[in-house]
């Protein structure tokens, strides 16, 4: 059987339940079905773009990476299904749309059904426009997000989260699965390797449930029996909070003390509480989170500095507190903060501050604090 003639094609093709939309290499509509001319009443305008038809380059729209016919074209594949809301005001809401080459060259079809903006669905099929990304949290309690929204669950807390925070904080080299074993779980002997093998493959489960058996993953690698996390598809905030503090701190060394202070306060900005909080008796985290938390000292002292020689004291009283907080049996971090306080005229927290501090420095070494209040 041959194929249908040009005539039994555009019956069938102006027949179906779908809407069918035809765009060039330019991006320009060059046809459509009744279905699609319902749905879409803008269609009757000529020219109109793809981009005008979906808002394809809407920031924080669904297709603000790319136009679907574009992308589609480029990768000689069909893309999966993803929903669009519309901007009907009639029985149209939302359309699922999904786009695939044509055999000339550039040009995509559009195939359209019905859709309900209040599904809570956006694509089927994760990460697909931008390609996997996932972002790390791991300032307070570990965060897992990809662009689908947060990846939470038990698995966090069990053993192939464990796994993915000790790749976080050995987020800079690859480590073998003997030294993951030790590290994770002393004395698992021969054993260990296979072990980690089981929860990276776990791991790997829950962060690309959908990946085809035996795939790489987009996000753990695997060298030769050793296991890293892929940093071209992997965000973590510690990452962002040293480029930001060391930013800051290259402005201050020139002198630039507005852009030191705008770098300094973005990084502070990403302090969500300690490292890997959720794992604060593991040996293996203890001399990263010693690393980042010295940065973040760096960072609060600088800031401080500046904010006093502005004379601006209620910032400084705000980074002095997050310091002390950071550094609590710190005398000279307390001394600077009390004085503050004084000098604010805020004398009952002041007094309130050298309590606890004295009761800390009591019970954790016996002794009384290296000052008094009067000497403020």
């Amino acid at each position: 059987m041959g194929p249908p003639s040009s005539k039994l094609a555009a019956e069938v093709v102006e027949g179906l339940p779908y809407g069918i939309v035809i765009v060039d290499a330019e991006g320009t509509v060059r046809g459509s079905n009744g279905a699609a001319d319902a749905w879409l009443p803008q269609l009757a305008q000529d020219p109109l773009s793809c981009a005008d038809l979906f808002s394809c380059r809407d920031p924080g729209g669904p297709c603000e990476s790319g136009c679907l016919a574009q992308r589609a074209a480029a990768t000689g594949k069909p893309l999966p299904e993803i929903r669009i809301d519309t901007a009907q005001t009639g029985d149209v809401s939302a359309l699922w749309v999904t786009a695939a080459p044509l055999r000339e060259e550039g040009r995509a079809v559009l195939h359209l059904r019905l859709g309900d903006a209040n599904d809570r669905r956006r694509r089927s099929s994760p990460h697909w426009i931008s390609g996997p990304q996932l972002r790390i949290g791991a300032f307070g309690r570990t965060r897992v997000d990809s662009a689908e929204g947060p990846m939470s669950g038990k698995w966090i807390q069990q053993r192939p989260g464990e796994v993915l925070k000790y790749l976080v904080c050995e987020r800079n080299r690859v480590v073998h699965a003997e030294e993951i074993a030790e590290s994770l779980w002393p004395g698992a002997g021969r054993q260990g390797p296979g072990r980690v093998r089981h929860f990276i493959h776990g791991l790997r489960e829950q962060l690309e449930p959908g990946r085809v058996k035996r795939a790489p993953s987009h996000f753990i690698v695997n060298v030769r029996g050793a296991y890293a996390l892929d940093r071209r598809n992997v965000t973590i905030d510690a990452d962002e909070f040293e480029a930001a503090v060391e930013k800051g701190l290259a402005h201050d060394e020139r002198g630039e003390n507005d852009q030191a202070l705008a770098s300094l306060d973005e990084a502070l900005a990403l302090l969500a509480g300690e490292f890997l909080a959720d794992e604060p008796y593991a040996e293996w985290a203890y001399a990263e989170r010693e690393r980042l938390n010295g940065l973040a000292g760096k960072a609060l002292r600088t800031v401080i500095r500046t904010r006093l020689d502005q004379a601006d004291l209620p910032k400084a009283a705000e980074r002095l507190e997050q310091l002390a907080e950071l550094e609590p049996f710190d005398s000279d971090v307390q001394r600077r903060l009390l004085a503050v306080f004084v000098a604010q005229g805020r004398r009952t927290k002041a007094a309130r501050r050298f309590a606890g501090f004295r009761m800390r420095m009591l019970r954790e070494f016996g002794e009384e604090p290296e000052f008094s209040l009067s000497d403020l």
